[in-house]
């Protein structure tokens, strides 16, 4: 008989050959690479250990969810919720399982009726409340049979940085570097910095911890961005990379930007993970978006890409030259969201919440 029911941390290896079978060798070597870091180290878990749903039969797993902590505030208060991510299901092992549960009889087992894909998702455990971004098409399907609901102004943006390395590539690094120079001002203009944006050069401190307090009773949902919960996720990581930009102000911190670059292949690619200042701060929005794009086009980022929640953000970024990207099936890729309470559906998440980034 299928049984759906929480994993453990007993299932890792099992929940490991899965993802290698189904995903490939660098999918495998990422999950292991963050594992210790994401079930051991992160301070949202109530306690240390894997978290998620998995589809066991005959003592193998052959489906499998990962339920991360959202750390979610509503109104200034924290509630329960998940993002719900990497969910994988073994069509080799499901169809024995299925074919066997056939043979036992309609009645026994789960009710498998919109899948197990769905049965995951539907399980007590994954919940009270569920978020998804960056959903592939098969996953979008699976989202609409189980009542999932976007959110509006959310989704992927992009936007061309720089020519440099591009033209590095092709010309060497000197003689790429200097056309790219003059190329990059026919690329969407980037505004000159504000002198009040720097770089942190240590970790996330109590100013840190002092806009979480302000922000976070601003904004009707918004996940933990305590200062422990960023030391965890920018600078414990374990691939790092990640660089942060603060705006300062009279009155203490104003708002940071934390920007990713790095190398896949022959390309270098950016990313604005996060981004957070006081809703309605639209000059300190600007200034923080700008000096990322500054930040990124000195260090020859070809492309960035960033997550955009809320129609302020999606205008700003608009006004940098941010465009939708989109997925080779053509479709958006919004905020997906089930049990979110109508009150908290100005919810504001980036590209660094969940398992982005």
């Amino acid at each position: 008989m299928i049984e759906i029911r929480p994993a453990t941390d007993a299932d890792r290896p099992q929940i490991l050959a899965r993802i290698a079978e189904v995903f490939g060798p660098e999918a495998v070597a990422r999950a292991e690479r963050l594992w210790d870091w994401q079930w051991q180290q992160d301070p949202r878990l109530p306690t240390p250990g894997y978290r998620g749903i998995v589809a066991a039969w005959r003592d193998q797993v052959i489906g499998t969810l990962t339920t991360i902590p959202a750390g979610l505030y509503i109104a200034g208060e924290p509630v329960g919720a998940q993002w719900c991510v990497d969910c994988l299901v073994h069509p080799g092992l499901v169809r024995l399982a299925l074919e066997d549960q056939k043979r036992q009889g309609r009645g026994a087992g789960p009710d498998l009726s919109k899948g197990i894909g769905a049965a995951l998702l539907d399980h007590p455990a994954a919940g009270p409340i569920q978020l998804v971004k960056h959903i592939s098409g098969s996953g979008m399907k699976l989202l609409e049979r189980t009542a999932f609901e976007s959110i509006a102004h959310t989704g992927s943006l992009h936007r061309r940085v720089s020519l440099k390395h591009t033209l590095g590539r092709a010309l060497g690094r000197p003689m790429g570097r200097l056309i790219g120079a003059v190329a990059d001002i026919a690329l969407p203009w980037i505004p000159r910095p504000d002198p009040s944006v720097q770089v942190l050069s240590g970790p996330f401190d109590r100013r840190f911890d002092a806009l979480w307090d302000r922000v976070k009773r601003l904004y009707s949902a918004i996940p933990l961005r305590d200062a422990a919960t960023l030391n965890w996720r920018y600078r414990a990581h374990p691939d790092g990379g990640y660089t942060t930009v603060t705006l300062g102000s009279d009155r203490g911190l104003r708002g940071y930007c934390v920007v990713l670059d790095y190398d896949r292949g022959d390309r270098r690619w950016g990313k604005i993970v996060d981004l957070i200042v006081e809703p309605g701060d639209r000059e300190g929005m600007r200034a923080l978006l700008t000096g990322a794009l500054r930040l990124m086009r000195h260090r020859r980022v070809e492309r960035a890409e960033t997550f955009a929640c809320g129609a302020e953000v999606g205008s700003a970024l608009a006004a940098l030259g941010f465009v939708p990207r989109l997925p080779k099936s053509g479709r958006p890729q919004p905020l997906m969201v089930r049990w979110l309470p109508e009150a908290a559906r100005d919810i504001y998440v980036t590209q660094g919440d969940g398992d982005g980034g």
